[in-house]
């Protein structure tokens, strides 16, 4: 299963869909570890994914409460749950399991939640941040969490 960018993913908030793209990079480098039977690289790679995607759950939220979106709180705990269920993941890593194989439930299981969580609770915030955005609060934003 590859999972792949395409515009219909898109939020039409750049500095969103930018690190969208990133996540959808990480599972096609995922992917090729798998291929190569990469243990080394496939460890550093799914903490990565994990790293990066709780982060931006977590900038998605600041540019949400900035926007006054009234469903923060909804995908506050949709975001909550994901971050749960990635520390199950890394759990299992540190524990000495089989890394390729978890690898591959990371692509596809959280692959697949983050297709449905951009296409569906992403594009329903989408209007309310975009209305709200100025150059100064995405260069604040930028600034804390993405250097």
């Amino acid at each position: 299963m590859s999972i792949v960018w395409s515009d219909d993913f898109a939020t039409g908030i750049d500095i969103i869909d930018s690190q969208h793209q990133r996540l959808f990079t990480y599972f096609q480098d995922i992917e090729q570890c798998i291929a190569a039977e990469d243990t080394a690289s496939v460890e550093q790679l799914c903490r990565g994914l994990i790293d990066y995607a709780v982060s931006h759950n977590s900038f998605e939220e600041s540019l949400m409460e900035q926007a006054g979106y009234p469903m923060l709180e909804g995908h506050h705990r949709v975001h909550e749950a994901f971050k749960q269920r990635t520390q199950g993941y890394l759990q299992r890593i540190d524990s000495g399991a089989d890394k390729l194989k978890i690898a591959r439930e990371m692509r596809t299981d959280i692959g697949l939640w983050l297709i449905n969580h951009i296409k569906h609770e992403d594009k329903h915030y989408s209007p309310y941040v975009r209305k709200s955005l100025d150059k100064g609060l995405v260069s604040r934003m930028l600034g804390k969490f993405f250097k």
